[in-house]
């Protein structure tokens, strides 16, 4: 049964930008909010600001002083009210569907916060999307209502088609563009409109909060339709699956329009009373990790890929004891003898990730062992987790202790119902499943079916006890010519576990052999040509692919004959910009085979096949 909340004692306190008097403070005795006691996610906010209002709620770069700011969770809640109120001016029904567009950050939360108060649903939208698919999200969801981050975005997302749908847009940095659109306002000026405080609408657990859109690799993104109840079943589960003790700093890397990001990131931390810093962006996470010093953080495969080929490359540029230290860490067979000839070291790479880490999860694509295993043996404790947006979204995850398998995608969380099918996929059952896919009823049959399972799309080759070790995709299978099978995600996570490659597809459907499109890292392709002498006549190229070959069979040198390269060919990057990848950063592999056509074509000169386009008869992972 919910119970109501008692009145808030800071509930007048004014809209305001910064918050000086925060304090970090660890949550005070009693601070734990008991699931039975919240129905909707607007009222697990409510608990949090009740229990810990002085508490450091987020941290945020700001660029205009150069400055990071804090807010209290009093503080938040304030700026929460201020937009709600602005919101409930426009009289919208509960139900509506609201878009965010924003910078992760305060504004972000608190607009959200303020869309629960009053009933309305939530709509992420990616930052860095096209305008394109922006636009798309807009027009299928029915937003009323969207908060863009400034005029030059929402001008290229205006140009897309006509939105008939939305009533007002909000832009949150910067004054409203001059132009004949009513709908648009600034910041400012939306807040101004606002008739006084607004009343609260009690949410009902089975009520929609959000519609949290795939990233679209099999063609238009559909919004999976998730409930307060899903929500916060799936936040519940993984703090008992965390154990979070103690002060907790989460740094903040993937975009809240991420379902990873904001239910195992924002929501969990709200659960807890964690301190959350929104981090500046890849470019600045070296600095970040050292003014934050989080305790713990979420982020893809590729951010941790990225942060050790960064401190592979110290270590070899260091001197030869620091090499063998670092190898020696690294050593399965001497780990448990070389603990304190290593310790110094340890403790250095520590530091780097500001020396507090206590948990460091991977999410949204398969993680390398080999990275995990790595991380582990040098004192920063990465864990692989399972999840789906369709499963709201998080399903098993390791545990911190070391106990789990790094092959494995972890511990089931213990709300979580799995079964193999016959075919070998992946079915899931459990209360935080999306109810379906908005105005999309074809689609939600075919991965809902009648008895409550999702059929996931991806296969598993065991359920180990609890934990969930998984293959690959139901249909991201290469078969080729030759009728031997290979799987592509695989060999692509070891290639890019290699500090010379940025990213890499690998293709060989009906075809007697398996190729890879490269994207190199500028820096250490220049030191690779350095060291072969080359140039750009037709001699050095072919030269240059047998280095980039050698470097691939190093990675991949324990892996199946079936599973080794032939041929490699290095390609501009994969970008949102240039439509190759989805917004959580996949490949969408048949549209990178059909723009590559005829250098794919080049790498099988002399051999026939039986289809146009490469990846022709795989479907595309869902986001």
């Amino acid at each position: 049964m919910h119970r109501p909340m008692p009145q808030h004692p800071h509930q007048q306190v004014q809209f305001q930008a910064d918050d000086a008097h925060a304090k970090p403070q660890a949550a005070p005795p009693g601070a734990t909010i008991a699931e039975s006691e919240v129905a909707s996610l607007a009222a697990l906010f409510d608990a949090r600001v009740f229990r810990t209002p002085q508490a450091i709620a987020c941290r945020w770069f700001e660029r205009s002083s150069q400055q990071w700011k804090s807010l209290s969770w009093a503080a938040l809640d304030a700026r929460a009210q201020a937009i709600s109120n602005a919101l409930a001016a426009l009289q919208l029904p509960p139900g509506e569907r609201v878009a965010l567009m924003l910078d992760n950050g305060p504004d972000w939360v608190a607009a959200e916060q303020a869309i629960y108060r009053l009933g309305l649903v939530s709509v992420g939208i990616f930052l860095a999307d096209t305008p394109g698919n922006a636009a798309h999200v807009l027009c299928n969801s029915g937003a009323a209502v969207a908060f863009i981050r400034d005029a030059v975005l929402w001008s290229a997302i205006a140009a897309e088609k006509p939105l008939p749908d939305l009533q007002r847009v909000v832009l949150m940095d910067g004054p409203a563009q001059a132009d004949d659109d009513v709908r648009v306002q600034s910041q400012a000026a939306f807040l101004a409109g606002s008739n006084g405080s607004a009343q609260r609408s009690v949410a009902q657990p089975r009520a929609l909060a959000s519609l949290v859109y795939t990233s679209g690799t099999t063609g238009a993104a559909k919004g999976a339709m998730l409930t307060h109840a899903a929500l916060l079943a799936n936040v519940f589960a993984c703090e008992r699956a965390f154990n979070t003790g103690g002060e907790v700093v989460k740094l903040s890397l993937l975009p809240l329009s991420h379902s990873f990001e904001r239910v195992a990131g924002w929501h969990h931390a709200v659960l807890v009373g964690a301190e959350t810093a929104f981090s500046r962006g890849a470019e600045h996470l070296a600095d970040d990790l050292l003014q934050i010093r989080p305790t713990a953080m979420l982020a893809v495969p590729r951010v941790y890929e990225r942060l050790y080929a960064r401190l592979s490359q110290a270590v070899l540029d260091g001197p030869l004891h620091q090499r063998a230290l670092f190898h020696l860490a690294l050593s399965d067979s001497t780990r448990r003898f070389s603990q304190r000839l290593t310790a110094r070291l340890v403790s250095a790479v520590q530091q780097r990730f500001g020396g507090r880490l206590r948990m460091a999860i991977s999410g949204g694509a398969p993680l390398s062992p080999e990275i995990a295993k790595a991380f582990n043996a040098l004192g920063v404790p990465l864990v692989q987790g399972y999840g789906l947006t369709e499963a709201g979204p998080v399903v098993s995850v390791n545990l911190v202790d070391g106990s789990g398998d790094p092959e494995s995608a972890g511990q089931l969380l213990d709300n979580v119902e799995t079964r193999i099918g016959p075919d070998g996929e992946l079915l899931v059952r459990s209360p935080s499943l999306m109810q379906g896919y908005w105005r999309d009823a074809e689609a939600t049959a075919r991965v809902l079916d009648e008895s409550g399972w999702l059929h996931t799309g991806d296969k598993a080759s065991r359920l180990c006890g609890s934990a969930l070790v998984l293959t690959g995709r139901l249909k991201d299978v290469l078969v080729m010519s030759t009728g031997v099978k290979a799987c592509p995600a695989e060999i692509e996570s070891r290639l890019t576990a290699e500090p010379l490659f940025e990213q890499a597809l690998v293709l060989g459907e009906s075809r007697p052999y398996l190729v890879a499109l490269l994207v190199a890292d500028a820096a250490q392709l220049d030191a690779l040509k350095r060291t072969i002498s080359c140039s750009t006549d037709g001699a050095d190229e072919q030269q240059l692919e047998h280095a980039l070959l050698q470097r691939c069979r190093a990675r991949l040198s324990d892996l199946p004959h079936s599973h080794q390269l032939v041929r490699v060919v290095l390609v501009p990057a994969f970008t949102l910009a240039n439509g190759l990848i989805t917004t959580t950063l996949k490949p969408r592999r048949a549209v990178i085979a059909k723009a590559h056509a005829v250098l794919i074509e080049s790498l099988y000169e002399g051999h026939c096949h039986t289809y146009k386009s490469d990846c022709a008869s795989n479907a595309e992972t869902r986001g």
